[in-house]
């Protein structure tokens, strides 16, 4: 199966198509989740894949939480991905650093990728694309209304999915100067019962509104 397949399954079948869909609006209404494997090739030939990052809370388009691992991502599915990432790289002939972007129907388990792109860099080392401990959220606050001035982005770690969401939501409420307008939309996403027990993307805004 070269890079060229776009839609696969978790049990190794797949269809052939023209190429990755364009649209990069956010997840479909439903069950769809967008995850990213980043894949890491040595000088030398090696290759190594790292878990998967969820696109997990989205505003207007906007990916505002990555996490990783992707919350109550079967094992077997999470294996599937890396495989495919680990393929593209390989037809690619990728040199360093690189991620994979899959569309997953987390109902029947049926994914695609949807993008895939390198960004070739020397001397880098596997452990620069792992998560620097067991759970990880990667958190984006834009600046202000107008969106003129830079986001923030926080990378907020922890020994377990929990202590990681009780960190972020410790470090927003305690960000100095004004409100970003993204922070009291993270809050709520953070501290809501349909988040803690892994719902992402669209199936997080239907349960929260």
């Amino acid at each position: 199966m070269g890079a060229k397949v776009s839609t696969v399954t978790s049990s190794g079948g797949a269809r052939r198509r023209r190429g990755p869909p364009t649209d990069f609006a956010g997840p479909a209404p439903g069950r769809e989740r967008r995850l990213d494997i980043h894949v890491f090739v040595s000088p030398d030939g090696g290759l190594a894949t790292g878990r998967a990052w969820e696109r997990c809370v989205w505003r207007e388009a906007r990916v505002l939480i990555a996490e990783c691992p992707a919350p109550q991502l079967p094992a077997s599915v999470e294996s599937a991905l890396r495989a495919i990432a680990a393929r593209v790289a390989r037809d690619r002939a990728w040199q360093g650093m690189g991620t994979v972007a899959f569309s997953l129907d987390d109902r029947s388990g049926v994914f695609r990728v949807i993008c895939a792109e390198s960004r070739p860099q020397s001397g880098a080392a596997v452990a620069d694309f792992e998560p620097v401990a067991a759970h990880a959220l990667e958190v984006r606050i834009d600046g202000c209304a107008d969106r003129h001035k830079p986001c923030t982005r926080l990378l907020v770690c922890g020994a377990t999915r929990g202590e990681a969401l009780r960190r972020a939501y410790r470090a927003l409420s305690e960000m100095p100067g004004p409100a970003g307008v993204d922070r009291a939309f993270l809050m709520n996403r953070i501290a809501s019962r349909a988040y803690c027990t892994g719902l992402t993307g669209t199936r997080l805004d239907q349960a929260v509104g």
